[in-house]
């Protein structure tokens, strides 16, 4: 039977869950005592020009994506266009080919 085996994970499994448990209280811990350190007026003042800079930055790249989009787009219909415009063709010159084929050349 696998008792010892499923015993010793079991214990594993604990042991990694203590310490997760432990590093998450000490991650806490430290930021509390970030927060205390740092005066009140500086995390706002920085933050709300941070928040301004960040937006105005999202505001630019959110253009910039619409435009590549819509540039992007604009490339593929023009490609596509053309593949269409070329296949066109080659179906029209080759159902001529075709006609005059059955016309002159094939025999009765």
């Amino acid at each position: 039977m696998d008792f010892p085996d499923k015993n010793a994970r079991e214990v594993r499994h604990k042991k990694q869950e203590l310490r997760k448990h432990q590093q998450e209280i000490l991650l806490a811990e430290l930021a509390a005592e970030i927060e205390r350190s740092v005066p009140a007026e500086l995390i706002s003042q920085d933050s709300t020009a941070d928040i301004q800079t960040n937006n105005k930055l999202l505001q630019w790249r959110r253009k910039i994506l619409g435009a590549a989009q819509f540039f992007g787009i604009i490339i593929a219909v023009i490609v596509l266009v053309r593949f269409a415009y070329w296949l066109g063709t080659a179906l029209i010159v080759g159902g001529i080919a075709l006609i005059a084929y059955k016309i002159f050349l094939e025999e009765e």
